[in-house]
Protein backbone atom coordinates (compact mmCIF):
# COMPACT_ATOMS: atom_id res chain seq x y z
CA UNK A 1 0.00 0.00 0.00
CA UNK A 2 1.52 3.60 -0.87
CA UNK A 3 2.59 5.76 1.51
CA UNK A 4 0.45 8.61 1.84
CA UNK A 5 2.36 11.81 3.56
CA UNK A 6 0.44 14.95 4.92
CA UNK A 7 1.36 18.28 4.39
CA UNK A 8 0.64 19.41 8.30
CA UNK A 9 1.03 23.51 7.01
CA UNK A 10 -1.15 22.60 4.47
CA UNK A 11 -4.18 21.32 6.82
CA UNK A 12 -3.63 23.77 9.74
CA UNK A 13 -4.06 27.24 6.94
CA UNK A 14 -7.02 24.94 5.20
CA UNK A 15 -8.42 24.86 8.57
CA UNK A 16 -7.89 28.50 9.57
CA UNK A 17 -9.57 29.89 6.15
CA UNK A 18 -12.82 27.82 6.79
CA UNK A 19 -13.32 28.69 10.33
CA UNK A 20 -13.43 32.41 8.99
CA UNK A 21 -16.31 34.23 9.80
CA UNK A 22 -16.52 36.65 6.89
CA UNK A 23 -14.99 37.45 3.55
CA UNK A 24 -12.90 39.98 5.24
CA UNK A 25 -11.67 37.46 7.68
CA UNK A 26 -10.45 35.46 4.94
CA UNK A 27 -8.38 37.82 3.03
CA UNK A 28 -6.63 39.09 5.68
CA UNK A 29 -5.34 35.40 6.46
CA UNK A 30 -5.01 34.64 2.84
CA UNK A 31 -2.83 37.68 2.82
CA UNK A 32 -0.50 36.70 5.61
CA UNK A 33 0.08 33.30 3.64
CA UNK A 34 1.00 34.76 0.50
CA UNK A 35 3.19 37.46 2.03
CA UNK A 36 4.89 34.42 4.06
CA UNK A 37 4.92 32.22 0.69
CA UNK A 38 6.56 35.28 -1.24
CA UNK A 39 9.11 35.93 1.17
CA UNK A 40 9.95 31.73 1.35
CA UNK A 41 10.37 32.31 -2.47
CA UNK A 42 11.76 35.72 -2.70
CA UNK A 43 14.82 34.50 -0.56
CA UNK A 44 17.59 32.89 -2.63
CA UNK A 45 20.02 32.44 0.09
CA UNK A 46 17.51 30.44 1.77
CA UNK A 47 17.28 26.74 -0.08
CA UNK A 48 13.88 25.23 0.49
CA UNK A 49 13.27 21.81 0.45
CA UNK A 50 11.56 19.83 -1.88
CA UNK A 51 8.79 19.52 1.11
CA UNK A 52 8.39 23.19 1.47
CA UNK A 53 8.31 23.86 -1.74
CA UNK A 54 5.18 21.32 -2.46
CA UNK A 55 3.60 22.91 0.48
CA UNK A 56 3.94 26.04 -0.81
CA UNK A 57 2.61 25.68 -4.18
CA UNK A 58 -0.16 23.81 -2.83
CA UNK A 59 -1.17 26.59 -0.90
CA UNK A 60 -0.68 28.59 -3.67
CA UNK A 61 -3.23 26.63 -5.48
CA UNK A 62 -5.65 26.53 -2.70
CA UNK A 63 -5.21 29.74 -2.49
CA UNK A 64 -6.19 29.97 -6.28
CA UNK A 65 -9.13 27.93 -5.66
CA UNK A 66 -10.43 30.47 -3.37
CA UNK A 67 -10.77 33.53 -5.83
CA UNK A 68 -7.86 35.09 -5.16
CA UNK A 69 -4.98 36.28 -8.15
CA UNK A 70 -1.99 34.27 -7.73
CA UNK A 71 0.78 36.02 -9.32
CA UNK A 72 4.16 34.45 -8.58
CA UNK A 73 5.47 30.76 -7.91
CA UNK A 74 4.70 29.74 -11.39
CA UNK A 75 8.53 29.47 -11.97
CA UNK A 76 8.91 26.90 -8.15
CA UNK A 77 6.16 24.97 -9.52
CA UNK A 78 7.94 24.45 -12.96
CA UNK A 79 11.02 23.90 -10.89
CA UNK A 80 9.26 20.23 -9.54
CA UNK A 81 8.49 18.73 -12.65
CA UNK A 82 11.92 17.52 -13.42
CA UNK A 83 12.07 16.15 -10.02
CA UNK A 84 12.71 12.39 -9.76
CA UNK A 85 9.94 11.98 -7.22
CA UNK A 86 6.68 11.06 -8.78
CA UNK A 87 4.84 13.38 -5.42
CA UNK A 88 7.03 16.38 -6.46
CA UNK A 89 5.94 15.92 -10.16
CA UNK A 90 2.38 15.62 -9.75
CA UNK A 91 2.64 18.86 -7.45
CA UNK A 92 4.69 20.68 -10.16
CA UNK A 93 2.29 19.22 -13.04
CA UNK A 94 -0.93 20.21 -11.63
CA UNK A 95 0.26 23.79 -10.55
CA UNK A 96 1.40 24.67 -13.94
CA UNK A 97 -1.58 23.16 -15.75
CA UNK A 98 -4.41 25.12 -12.74
CA UNK A 99 -1.75 28.63 -13.18
CA UNK A 100 -0.57 29.09 -16.28
CA UNK A 101 -1.77 28.72 -19.94
CA UNK A 102 -0.04 27.91 -23.41
CA UNK A 103 1.22 31.48 -23.63
CA UNK A 104 2.85 31.93 -20.39
CA UNK A 105 6.70 32.27 -20.34
CA UNK A 106 7.28 29.88 -17.31
CA UNK A 107 6.26 27.07 -19.51
CA UNK A 108 9.54 27.42 -21.58
CA UNK A 109 11.31 26.31 -18.19
CA UNK A 110 9.70 22.94 -18.33
CA UNK A 111 9.32 22.05 -21.63
CA UNK A 112 12.66 19.97 -21.00
CA UNK A 113 11.44 18.26 -17.92
CA UNK A 114 8.16 17.40 -19.59
CA UNK A 115 10.10 16.36 -22.55
CA UNK A 116 12.61 13.74 -20.67
CA UNK A 117 9.14 12.44 -19.00
CA UNK A 118 7.69 11.50 -22.01
CA UNK A 119 10.61 9.56 -23.01
CA UNK A 120 10.85 8.02 -19.54
CA UNK A 121 10.45 4.39 -18.76
CA UNK A 122 7.92 5.49 -15.95
CA UNK A 123 4.46 5.15 -16.90
CA UNK A 124 3.45 7.20 -13.85
CA UNK A 125 6.11 10.14 -15.31
CA UNK A 126 4.67 9.68 -18.64
CA UNK A 127 1.27 9.63 -17.85
CA UNK A 128 1.63 12.93 -16.33
CA UNK A 129 3.48 14.31 -19.14
CA UNK A 130 0.61 13.46 -21.92
CA UNK A 131 -2.38 14.90 -19.33
CA UNK A 132 -0.38 18.14 -19.05
CA UNK A 133 0.35 18.26 -22.60
CA UNK A 134 -3.26 17.63 -23.64
CA UNK A 135 -4.42 20.04 -21.63
CA UNK A 136 -2.05 23.13 -21.70
CA UNK A 137 0.26 22.78 -24.81
CA UNK A 138 -0.22 24.86 -27.51
CA UNK A 139 1.88 25.26 -31.13
CA UNK A 140 5.51 25.70 -29.21
CA UNK A 141 5.27 22.55 -27.24
CA UNK A 142 4.17 20.34 -30.24
CA UNK A 143 7.16 20.61 -32.17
Amino acid sequence: MAKTQTIRGLQVFISDIRACQNREQETKRVDKELAKIRGKFGDDKKNLTAYDRKKYVWKLLYVYMLGFDVEFGHKQACDLIPSAKYSEKQVGYMACSILMNEKDEFLRLAINGIHNDLISRNEAFQSLALTFVANIAGQEMAE
